[in-house]
């Protein structure tokens, strides 16, 4: 019991206080089960109490240790006269925002240019494949989580390909943002191709512009904050623009993200759309997918200060998969940078189904399909080898065969995969036999043929709908293209 609470004293402050005490009559008794006090005894009894707390109440108060004067905060940590940070202070409002939240949001699939991306805010500076970048240095990698080299920096002026300048203004909201680099680490280049696939496609994903970075004021480590200040460039580089949203988690752990079992467990949406972002997973072998890696947004959050505790909802929830720099390779348990990241050997030689149907089968007669993914050793109630419904197999094929073979080209250009150490020799010059539209074609034969095995699976029915059109052609299009040669259906 805290020694501020002053209904119970210490022991200390009982010993100091006994030696005040006022004798009265009765007292010869002391040793007696029962004392029998007259009335006539009362107004003595009274007046020691009296005399009693007057000497020991200073005493007593002198005791109590600085900073015990007000009361302690409520358990939420906010005070009903300040305003609440935005954030979940039950599990259960964050459950609920889980189980409303969204997922993907239909688009014509055949409309997306890739190369360009996703649209940008307005209010901060319009980036571009190839655009250079200047920014002043915020923060090193080594305070940002991961073991990816990065740093934060806040952007002041871009200069286009095109050799336009633009300048930072008042009226811009730019922050720091973060930075990868180096043309060493493969998940500068995976990360573009997953982020504009998962975009292009209709699930909500980050954006990603591979640029040139100049940084001012940047330390000669700049992952872990160390030596000589100047400015440098880093030319192999990306820069992410996040999916718009206030980041939700419950109070005290902002690296919480969501789990795919808590995915499994509480999304509401339908099984086509879960089911087929799990397939897409498996599909880009998202290994590294521990709940860190995703991340739970929200639009018109509200906290109900007068609740207790409080009470959080969002009026618009979404869950998002935000980092997939450990995609296009083989997966594994340790996701290492050259055989999970952007590796065409290990990745095109994963097969994309451990058990699946055929074309011609019988509804009775097709499997329960399962995705082969194997999941990094770190990723707690994470995906690994994921059942897949023909729900959601027919709803994810349905909108990668719109893809067609310049968009799948243009993934592969836009992360700049031809520049990787890989292809190339210590001079820069291309390996034998190789050159920008040898490689290209490489990887998009290889996603093409992954592509055929997502066509061609069968799976069982979780529910057979009446009515396809909302599995098939979720936009509503007039007419759903179709690049794939094995038949969806």
């Amino acid at each position: 019991m805290s020694p501020c609470f002053l209904g119970f004293p210490t022991r200390a402050n009982a010993r100091r206080g006994a030696k005040h005490r006022i004798p009265f009559e009765g007292d010869q008794a002391k040793n007696s089960s029962i004392v029998f006090l007259g009335l006539e005894v009362i107004p003595r009894i009274v007046s020691a109490i009296t005399r009693s707390l007057a000497l020991s109440l200073p005493l007593l108060l002198s005791a109590v240790p600085a900073g015990c004067a007000q009361n302690p905060p409520p358990a939420s940590g906010q005070t009903s006269d300040q305003k609440a940070d935005k954030e979940f202070y039950t599990p259960k409002d964050r459950i609920a925002a889980m189980q409303a939240a969204t997922i993907f949001a239909p688009k014509a699939v055949g409309d997306a240019n890739i190369l360009q991306g996703p649209e940008q805010d307005p209010k901060e500076f319009q980036l571009h494949l190839g655009d250079k970048v200047y920014c002043d240095f915020d923060k090193p990698g080594s305070q940002m989580g991961g073991k990816t080299p990065k740093f934060a920096c806040k952007f002041t002026k871009v200069e286009s390909v095109g050799g336009q300048v633009y300048v930072l203004t008042p009226q811009m909201e730019e922050e720091p943002v973060k930075v990868k680099y180096g043309s060493t680490d493969n998940e500068i280049y995976a990360e573009v191709v997953s982020t504009r696939l998962m975009w292009a496609l209709g699930f909500y994903a980050d954006s990603w512009f591979p640029v040139h970075v100049v940084c001012n004021n940047c330390p000669a480590d700049p992952e872990s904050g160390s030596g000589d200040k100047a400015t440098r460039t880093y030319d192999a580089a990306t820069t992410v623009r996040k999916y718009p949203g206030h980041k939700m988690y419950e109070e005290g752990k902002p690296d919480e993200g969501w789990s795919w079992k808590e995915f499994e467990q509480y999304n509401g949406r339908p099984d086509s759309e879960k089911d087929g972002l799990r397939l897409l997973a498996a599909f880009i072998q998202h290994s590294d997918n521990k709940a860190p890696q995703q991340r739970l947004v929200c639009n018109g959050v509200k906290v109900d200060q007068s609740t207790h505790p409080f009470t959080t909802t969002c009026k618009e929830s979404k869950m998002i998969v935000q980092d997939v720099g450990a995609t296009f390779g083989g997966g594994g348990a340790f996701t290492s940078n050259d055989s999970a990241k952007m590796n065409l050997q290990e990745w095109s030689g994963k097969k994309l189904w451990n058990k699946t149907g055929k074309p011609g089968m019988s509804d009775a007669d097709c499997p329960v399909c399962e995705a082969a993914l194997s999941k990094s050793w770190s990723a707690t109630d994470g995906l690994s080898d994921p059942t897949i419904s023909e729900e959601g197999r027919r709803f994810l094929a349905g909108l990668m065969c719109q893809l067609s073979d310049a968009q799948i080209a243009d993934l592969f250009k836009a992360a700049q995969v031809a520049t990787m150490p890989k292809y190339r020799n210590s001079d820069g010059s291309f390996k034998q036999g190789l050159d920008e539209a040898t490689i290209e074609k490489q990887w998009v034969d290889a996603f093409k043929a992954k592509r055929e095995e997502l066509a061609s699976g069968r799976c069982r029915w979780k529910n057979k709908p009446a009515d396809f059109a909302a599995i098939d052609n979720p936009m509503g299009l007039p007419t759903v293209p179709n690049h794939c040669v094995a038949p969806l259906h």
